[in-house]
């Protein structure tokens, strides 16, 4: 086929000029991307398929001769963008085009793809525009923007402290819970600081490694060389106690997670105390006592037991077999029996089997009488407890004594207990049962029907909302159905939990525990875990909750549902000025007003810090909007804290479904991006989210990604505006100011980028190189002063700048005060035009 294409195109050269022109186009589509070229009347002179491809245009009107807004035209009739937006798009476009520079733009289509547009001037009149299909690039960005936030919101919220240092043992990164657990300044301990300054600092806060600085800088040191996890028991500045756990990363780095084990090594040692005095109440028991596995193997037995049977510690050693120990306890003359002891071992573990657990008589040699119980355990393996009995053998015929030894135990259970025959009458119960249902122990004695027993709780009132006749018939029907618990609601708020149990000669046992207290501590732990501890309002897990559902409904029912995002303004003062105490007491002011405000059927939650959310049904936006007046109203007027005045707003970002969306990550988003845009309002405002938005913040993000690379990139250039005075029109200086010519964008405006550079601190780098370059620049200068603009950030930025400023710059001098005592051969002035703080250095 190749071949066959390259004897075409010799063929089209020799054919002169008009096969060349069929050459140009057949190249052209080829081109991955869609090209189409006007003269300068904008007219098409030259246009290929991959252009008419991309959208969906037809050949037949769009073609050579045609007028691009012709071409706009066919293209807003095939949907490709509103056709409203017809004009306005083209006279932008045609002054941009007039401009004579090259521009690029996105278009997104109607079929869900992105465009992306570079228009181009081209020599002697007329240009071109290349068109390519992102959508994919577009989508693989948005999902590395989503995926970005979730690793940063996973790392904030980490229930340990974690810091990461890369292969020149440099921090990577660590969590705000990091610094918090050893008090930790995030200005010294920050993404690039060495592992030793770190230490330094760290250790500087107070908190002891439990050696000295020399000895744990040089462990820390050999640690790191040997690449082994570490696990390291620190003490804090306050004295509690951390447990560091270090694990070494394939690319020479490491990571270290931080824990604190105050409370678990507290309950350790409390363990340990408890094992002792476990071990010595085993070691001090009457009875015989030993732990057996499934196995049938020896685990642990106390001293009682060895005495009984003859057994020293070496015979009586973890994992012996029963059928051993009872071969040697009969070899030391312990006791003599008919049976064998394959015979007794078998025995025993038919009792184990049927999980009998009554007691075997076994007279021993000295003539004692043992009582052997066998209880096997749920997990597996059983207990034998060994008691002697031998007065009590002697007492059988006392009946009386054992009746009252019933009754004790019975009547100091913590349960109440009911022994029930066949019929339902009452065999035996103890006071505890009486006592709980307040019940007259003349009528509840052995012999009165359970039915009679129920006639009597209702005659009292305990059982509300029921009668005698459906209480017992219910009752009877749950017995049907074997062995069950239930539980009853007393009229006084009470829980009675009930446990039936079948005794094996008919009848049954029931069991009474009052749960009250329980069941409020597990409701109160489940509001726990949905509700925020300081202002009790849902949190963020129950607030997705209730939204999910409410995004049920409008998908099924229709109708529509607001999602509120509520930023408080200024709070961080607050917190500074007053006090975090002050600051809870306001969150908890606003929670009130909130709820005060909001429908019956709306949701308010506090998400987090000062972030609350509202989601309220209804017609939308009209309630939304109405609501978000009335609460920017309400809560910019607090109440005074701590005797004084305070000044916050709150501002408001507003998403509507299913206008906006019915994902609730997406519905959240679009509120975000609203919140953001009411808070660049100036805050005290709210915002309905318009699709722009997104655009916008997609756009400030491409723009932001550029600016992190533009200053490794040398895309940054200074100019010199020359300062004149007015009276005499003497040259007194310059002023230095910064461009920016990205690769693809052109000249991108300061007013565009330094706002973006001073939120997210690269003006501090850029004002270096800046003041760097200028002064340099200046060097070479007849005596003239140079100023140089600063933004504000870089007055608030560490001491470490201002530091390199001195070093650089010399001697500096206020303008206010006058220069330095050294009289300068050059001068270069750094202005900082906002907040009017203004410095002159002089420069060797």
């Amino acid at each position: 086929m190749t071949s066959i294409r390259a004897n075409e195109l010799d063929a089209r050269r020799e054919e002169g000029p008009e096969a060349l022109v069929g050459l140009s186009q057949l190249a052209l589509d080829h081109m991955e991307q869609g090209v189409c070229v006007y003269d300068a009347a904008n007219r098409i002179v030259l246009v290929n398929q991959r252009y008419l491809t991309l959208f969906n245009m037809s050949a037949e009107i769009v073609r050579i001769g045609t007028s691009y807004r012709d071409v706009l035209a066919h293209s807003a009739e095939l949907g490709n963008f509103p056709a409203n937006d017809l004009d306005a798009l083209y006279a932008r476009r045609m002054k941009q085009i007039a401009d004579g520079q090259p521009f690029r733009t996105e278009q997104h289509l109607a079929s869900g793809l992105v465009m992306a547009l570079e228009l181009k001037p081209l020599p002697g009149g007329g240009w071109m525009t290349i068109c390519d299909d992102v959508s994919r690039l577009a989508r693989l960005e948005a999902e590395l923007h989503v995926q970005t936030e979730r690793s940063q919101h996973a790392l904030a919220n980490m229930s340990h402290g974690l810091i990461m240092y890369d292969s020149d043992s440099r921090v990577v990164v660590c969590n705000e819970r990091f610094l918090n657990l050893y008090n930790l300044d995030p200005e010294i301990v920050k993404p690039g600081v060495t592992h030793g300054k770190a230490i330094d600092h760290w250790l500087s806060r107070g908190n002891l490694p439990g050696m000295s600085a020399e000895e744990f800088h040089d462990t820390r040191l050999k640690d790191v060389c040997a690449r082994k996890a570490k696990t390291l028991l620190v003490m804090r500045y306050d004295g509690r106690m951390v447990q560091a756990v270090s694990r070494f990363l394939p690319d020479g780095g490491w990571v270290t997670v931080h824990e604190d084990v105050t409370e678990r090594l507290q309950y350790e040692e409390t363990l340990r105390q408890q094992n002792f005095i476990l071990d010595a109440a085993l070691e001090n028991m009457a009875h015989g006592l030993a732990f057996y596995d499934s196995d049938m193997r020896l685990r642990v037995c106390n001293i009682t037991y060895r005495k009984i049977y003859r057994l020293s510690p070496e015979e009586t050693k973890p994992g012996t077999h029963l059928g051993e120990l009872i071969e040697r306890s009969m070899t030391n003359g312990a006791f003599s029996s008919e049976y064998s002891p394959q015979q007794l071992l078998e025995a025993a573990s038919a009792r184990i089997a049927d999980r009998d657990s009554s007691p075997t008589r076994r007279r021993m040699s000295n003539d004692t009488m043992i009582s052997v119980r066998y209880c096997a355990l749920a997990e597996g393996g059983f207990v034998a407890t060994y008691e002697d009995i031998t007065e009590r053998e002697q007492a059988v015929e006392e009946l009386s004594e054992q009746y009252r030894r019933f009754d004790a135990a019975l009547n100091n259970m913590s349960q109440g207990l009911c022994m029930l025959d066949p019929s339902l009458r009452v065999i035996v119960c103890n006071r505890r049962y009486i006592e709980m249902y307040g019940l007259s122990p003349e009528l509840v004695k052995p012999g009165v029907s359970m039915r009679e027993i129920m006639e009597h709780s209702c005659d009292l009132g305990i059982h509300p909302n029921t009668t005698a006749a459906r209480l017992y018939a219910d009752y009877v029907e749950r017995l049907r159905e074997g062995e069950h618990t239930l539980h009853h609601h007393l009229s006084d708020g009470r829980i009675i939990k009930l446990n039936h149990k079948r005794m094996e000669q008919g009848g049954w046992v029931v069991t009474y525990e009052d749960v009250t207290e329980r069941h409020k501590a597990q409701a109160r732990v489940a509001h726990m875990a949905l509700h925020d501890s300081l202002t009790d309002l849902p949190n963020r897990t129950l607030f997705r909750e209730k939204m999910g559902e409410g995004l049920n409904q409008v998908a099924i029912a229709g109708g529509a549902m607001a999602v509120l995002c509520f930023d408080l303004d200024n709070f961080k003062t607050v917190n500074d000025r007053l006090g975090h105490a002050a600051g809870d007491r306001l969150l908890r002011w606003v929670a009130a007003r909130l709820k005060e405000n909001v429908g019956e059927h709306d949701t308010v939650a506090r998400l987090g810090g000062d972030e609350f959310a509202v989601l309220q049904r209804g017609p939308q936006p009209q309630s939304a909007e109405k609501l978000a007046r009335r609460l920017v109203e309400v809560i910019g007027h607090p109440p005074p804290l701590e005797n004084q005045s305070i000044h916050v707003g709150v501002s408001v970002g507003i998403a509507i479904a299913p206008e906006h969306g019915l994902d609730a990550d997406e519905l959240m988003k679009c509120a975000d991006l609203a919140l953001y845009q009411a808070k660049a309002k100036g805050r005290g405002a709210y915002q309905l989210f318009e699709p722009e938005m997104e655009q916008e913040a997609r756009s400030r993000h491409a723009l932001e990604h550029d600016l992190h690379g533009a200053l490794e990139a040398r895309e940054f250039h200074l100019v010199f505006q020359p300062q004149v005075r007015l009276d005499s029109t003497e040259l007194t200086g310059f002023e230095a100011l910064l461009r920016w010519k990205h690769p693809s964008r052109g000249v991108v405006s300061p007013a565009e980028f330094i706002p973006i550079a001073e939120e997210n601190g690269l003006i501090v780098p850029i004002g270096e190189w800046v003041l760097r370059t200028a002064c340099a620049t200046a060097v070479s200068w007849p005596d003239l002063t140079v100023a140089v603009n600063l933004s504000p950030v870089q007055f608030r930025a560490r001491a470490g700048w201002w530091r390199w400023s001195r070093a650089r710059l010399r001697r500096p001098a206020c303008r206010r005060t006058g220069s330095s005592s050294r009289s300068p051969r050059r001068r270069c002035s750094t202005t900082a035009r906002r907040r009017s703080r203004s410095c002159t250095s002089s420069a060797r």
